[in-house]
């Protein structure tokens, strides 16, 4: 995190500072670990002083199972904005920017990066707009006050990624009076105005969302087993390959023709002398050993990364009871990532209110919830069981409340007494139609 004094203003050469310590300081460390989502390990640089001999690089990618496991349980299920005043603005302008995208997307960014960052601006037609930005190339600086304000935003990109080097930046830095817009080279110590826009947020326009206190990745601690897997993976499949390419040892044999050699090859047929003999020269491979040393590190991949493995077999034959079980330590992890996920989508519909006309100026915002649904095989089974059980012993309501597919109770509740009504109709016979029918019968 990058500070600056509260009467202090972000000059050029401070911007120049900074953002050259990012690239020193940071922006190695969220490329690797970028790398190694996609599977470009560590692994992939191993070397064999032996140009004959088995060389596989072999990537098991836990790092990218981890991160997808996270983000399909907590924005698998849309994420849904509801209030008891009326947001249909608000909701209009989410579903303009594709929110599900954008929410699945700030999430992702920040179980990869440690951070995720999303700005916002009103475009040409005056809509309000908003997009993630590429952790990479953002710089959040705060005020050095104990409440540590987000003071500024620094965004800094080439439109020529294949040579950063030589190629030409362009740098806004977002505050609550405007945006600035600068053109730089890569040494970052000259700066050209190109423009400047009017900030009509009055608030920094851009979302932090850090992943935990570190700023570290999802899966930061598990890196080194990642790499001690793919290590040992790869290992054992070479030795099997060399296995497979093992030395033939001819004995009691003098002198072997290389021709001789080349037809027994060919032939598949070996001529040998009387007392000759022929085996392959092979190593000792204790698969057991290592089938338990794979096993043991997966499983501290598990346990460090509270990430389970879904497509366990004891998923699918435990009871509901022990599924909740096995899955406490990821919840609780996931727990935590939501509620820090949700500051930050507060902060952007704070900032959507700040200039969203319809509200007038009042703090509506405050009143939105902001729900996860957890994107888990749902056991109606179970739930109808304990509705069931709990029936007369407390209210429908909350009865109603337990279904998952129920979003609006007192609207459901309406909708049964209304359906109840409508069936006893069927069968209220009123007294006096009953005496003229049974009048005609008599006359009858």
């Amino acid at each position: 995190m990058y500070f600056i004094n509260k009467d202090e203003q972000l000059s050029t050469i401070k911007i120049g500072e900074i953002i050259n310590a990012f690239r020193v300081n940071e922006v190695p460390k969220m490329n690797r670990y970028y790398n190694y989502y996609l599977g470009k390990q560590d692994i992939l640089r191993k070397v064999v002083n032996d140009d004959t001999k088995p060389n596989n690089k072999i990537v098991t990618n836990y790092c990218n199972s981890i991160v997808a496991t996270y983000n399909g349980y907590l924005t698998g299920k849309d994420i849904t904005y509801t209030s008891d005043n009326d947001i249909s603005d608000i909701q209009e302008i989410l579903n303009y920017n594709d929110v599900s995208f954008e929410d699945n997307t700030l999430l992702k960014n920040s179980l990869i990066f440690g951070v995720s960052y999303e700005v916002l601006w009103v475009d040409a037609d005056g809509k309000q707009r908003f997009k993630y930005l590429d952790p990479r190339e953002v710089i959040p600086v705060y005020y050095n006050t104990l409440e540590q304000e987000l003071a500024y935003v620094i965004r800094f990109y080439s439109v020529n990624n294949t040579d950063l080097i030589n190629s030409e930046f362009y740098i806004d830095i977002y505050s609550a009076k405007e945006v600035q817009n600068y053109k730089s080279d890569s040494s970052f110590t000259s700066f050209q105005l190109l423009d400047m826009i009017p900030n009509y947020y009055q608030q920094v326009p851009v979302i932090v969302f850090p992943l935990n206190e570190e700023w570290e990745s999802i899966f930061d601690k598990i890196m080194s087993l990642q790499d001690a897997y793919n290590t040992l993976l790869s290992s054992e499949v070479d030795d099997f390959q060399a296995f497979v390419m093992a030395y033939l040892v001819l004995q009691g044999i003098d002198d072997v023709d290389p021709e001789a050699l080349h037809l027994m090859r060919t032939n598949r047929v070996l001529q040998l002398p009387q007392g000759g003999s022929a085996e392959f020269l092979t190593k000792n491979i204790s698969d057991t050993q290592i089938s338990n040393m794979l096993d043991s590190i997966r499983d501290s991949i598990r346990e460090i990364s509270a990430c389970p493995d879904f497509n366990d077999n004891a998923f699918g034959t435990s009871s509901g009871v022990a599924i909740k079980y096995k899955l406490l330590n990821f919840e609780n992890r996931a727990g935590s990532i939501e509620k820090q996920m949700t500051m930050a989508l507060q902060r952007r519909i704070e900032l959507i209110c700040a200039i969203t006309s319809l509200i007038k100026g009042e703090d509506v915002w405050r009143d939105i919830q902001i729900i996860f649904t957890r994107n888990l095989p749902i056991d109606y089974a179970d739930i109808t069981s304990m509705i069931n059980n709990l029936r007369g012993l407390v209210s429908n309501k909350t009865l109603i409340a337990q279904l998952p597919f129920v979003t609006d109770v007192d609207a459901e509740l309406e909708a049964v007494e209304e359906q109840n009504a409508a069936n006893a109709s069927l069968y209220n016979f009123s007294s006096s139609g009953n005496e003229v029918e049974d009048d005609e019968l008599l006359e009858g």
